[in-house]
C-alpha cells in the first residue's frame, strides 16, 4: 500500500509591538529508498548493501543548468541513503530521478529520456551493472515507499534492474555401469580434468529509451532487442574471450551427482550462434568384468546455443546442465534418462546402449584408393 506523510509546517510566533504570525515551509533533505527486492543477482542478497554506493541524476523545472543532481554519489549514513552533498526539495516543482550502479562507471551517458552504455568490455570490467527505473514527478511527501517490502528506509524509491546476464555450467554423469544378458559387466570411471568457456562476445553497446509514462510514479526503460525479440546488447566488435580452466583439480564424477564446472559469471547479453562454446578435457577409464580395459583422455567441445535458448538476455541468470555419458549412442537406442528429471528416471544398471555397441560389417572390395572420413561419437 502506498502511504504519504503529512507536510510539516514550522510556525514561529514572533511577539512584537504588533503581533505577527510567520509560516515557514520546512526544508526537507532529499534521501533515497532502495527497494528490498531490487537486486536478484550479482550484489549479494536481495537488498542493496549499505556498504556500497550508487550514483544519481535528477531533473527539475527551473534548474539553472541541465541537472538538478549531476552524477551525485549516494551512500548510506545515519539510517538513510543520501547524496554526498545536501539537496533540499523544491517548494513548488516536482523532481525526476535516475540512479545507476556501480558509482561513476565509465562508458555510461545519462539524459532525461535515454541511457546509453558505449563499448563496455565485460571481461575487462566484470561488474554487476544496474540501472534504476526512473522516478518521475516526486515531491517531499515521499515517506513510506511503494515497494511493499517494509525495508525501514524512507526517501525516493529506487528499483534497480540488471543490465547484463549471468551464466553458470553444471554437469551430471548419467550412468557408469552396464550389465549384459550374457553376464558381461562394463564400468566406466569418468574424470573431468578441465572446463573452460569461450567464443563469448565481450564488448557491446546498449541504449535504453524511457517508456511512455504517467506524470508521476516509477517508469521503466525500453530495452534493445534482436531480430527474435530477445533483450540483448549490440556487439560493438568481434572481440571474444576464452577463459582458463575453472576446475581447481581433476574431478571424478558419480552418477546423478551434479557438479559445478563454471560458477556464475557476468556476460554481455548476446544472441547465441556458433561462437559460444564450453570445452571439457575428460578421461574415461573402462573396466570389463572388474578388470581395467581401456583409458582415454580427450577434448569435448559443445556449443552453448541450443534450440530452447537462442540468447542470453538482460537481467537473466542462465544455468546449463551438461549430461555426460561415457558411451554415446546415435539416438536410436532409447533414452537413458535424466538424473535431474523425476519424470524421466535413469536406471543406473541398464542404460540402453544398443546402438552404441560395436558391430561389424564385413565386405570385400578392390584396391581402389578411397577417401576415409572418421566419425566419432563421444
Amino acid at each position: 500500500m502506498k502511504h504519504f506523510g503529512i507536510i510539516a509546517l514550522s510556525v514561529a510566533l514572533l511577539a512584537t509591538s504588533c503581533v505577527k504570525t510567520e509560516v515557514l515551509p520546512a526544508s526537507r533533505e532529499i534521501s533515497f529508498q532502495t527497494a528490498s527486492y531490487a537486486t536478484k543477482a550479482g550484489i549479494t542478497g536481495t537488498t542493496f548493501p549499505t556498504t556500497e554506493t550508487f550514483s544519481a541524476y535528477a531533473w527539475a523545472d527551473g534548474t539553472i543548468g541541465a541537472y538538478f543532481m549531476d552524477n551525485e554519489t549516494i551512500s548510506y549514513s545515519g539510517g538513510e541513503w543520501k547524496p554526498s552533498s545536501v539537496y533540499y526539495w523544491p517548494k513548488n516543482t516536482t523532481v525526476d530521478f535516475f540512479c545507476y550502479y556501480p558509482t561513476n562507471m565509465p562508458g555510461i551517458a545519462v539524459d532525461k529520456d535515454v541511457i546509453t552504455y558505449t563499448n563496455f568490455d565485460v571481461q575487462a570490467s566484470p561488474l554487476d551493472i544496474m540501472y534504476s527505473d526512473k522516478a518521475v514527478g516526486f515531491t517531499d511527501n515521499v515517506d513510506d515507499i511503494e515497494d511493499d517490502a517494509a525495508s525501514g528506509y524512507t526517501g525516493v524509491p529506487i528499483i534497480f534492474r540488471h543490465a547484463l546476464s549471468k551464466i553458470c555450467l553444471n554437469a551430471v554423469l548419467v550412468y557408469n555401469h552396464k550389465e549384459e544378458a550374457d553376464g558381461t559387466v562394463t564400468d566406466w570411471e569418468v574424470t573431468l580434468n578441465s572446463a573452460r568457456i569461450g567464443g563469448i562476445f565481450q564488448r557491446g553497446n546498449c541504449t535504453l529509451n524511457l517508456a511512455s509514462s504517467p506524470s508521476t510514479g516509477l517508469v521503466g526503460w525500453e530495452k534493445p532487442q534482436d531480430a527474435n525479440g530477445n533483450y540483448v546488447w549490440s556487439v560493438s566488435d568481434s572481440t571474444t574471450f576464452t577463459t582458463g580452466n575453472y576446475l581447481a583439480s581433476a574431478l571424478t564424477m558419480s552418477p546423478g551427482v551434479m557438479v559445478n564446472l563454471v560458477p556464475e559469471i557476468f556476460v554481455l547479453p548476446q544472441t547465441l550462434d556458433n561462437h559460444q562454446f564450453v570445452a571439457l578435457n575428460m578421461t574415461i577409464k573402462t573396466k570389463r568384468n572388474g578388470v581395467d580395459f581401456l583409458s582415454e583422455t580427450f577434448d569435448v567441445v559443445a556449443n552453448l546455443y541450443v534450440p530452447e535458448l537462442t540468447a542470453w538476455q538482460m537481467n537473466h541468470v542462465i544455468t546449463y546442465q551438461l549430461n555426460v555419458s561415457p558411451t554415446t549412442s546415435n539416438g536410436k537406442g532409447g533414452n537413458p534418462g535424466d538424473p535431474t528429471d523425476p519424470s524421466n528416471p535413469v536406471d543406473p544398471t541398464d542404460p540402453d546402449l544398443t546402438d552404441a555397441i560395436i558391430t561389424f560389417d564385413p565386405a570385400i572390395d578392390g584396391w581402389d584408393a578411397v577417401d576415409v572420413v572418421a566419425k566419432i561419437n563421444i
